[in-house]
């Protein structure tokens, strides 16, 4: 099994050139680390809760992951988070605040997998 935590470069690419415009929709299925990770996370989630907030965007679903219906993963969180644009969220990305937080969701992660949505 091939274990996700950060994207590639190629996949970051490929998001960016995407003709994706308005607002966006990030589903974030996320696999703690069994010693830290559900602790390490909700202090990452804690420290970009204010960077979210400072570009326009919101957590719209956060829900505990129950039983994997179909398919093979199990995940602990499962998250909904809306941006006002793909620009606002790599401002945000690409911000020294958000930055400096980011070891927090590395040490909590296991494996993760990050979808953009758009509405149809």
């Amino acid at each position: 099994m091939t274990v996700h935590v950060e994207g590639t470069k190629e996949q970051f690419v490929a998001f960016m050139k995407a003709p994706i415009e308005g607002p966006i929709r990030m589903l974030n299925l996320l696999k703690y680390k069994a010693d830290c990770g559900e602790a390490k996370y909700a202090e990452y989630g804690a420290h970009t809760a204010p960077c979210l907030e400072k570009v326009g965007g919101k957590v719209i679903f956060r829900g505990n992951g129950k039983l994997t219906v179909i398919g093979g993963e199990d995940w602990d969180l499962v998250l909904i988070v809306e941006y006002p644009s793909r620009d606002k969220m790599v401002e945000m990305i690409q911000s020294e605040e958000y930055q400096a937080g980011v070891h927090l969701r590395h040490e909590a992660l296991e494996d993760s997998r990050l979808v953009c949505m758009q509405s149809e």
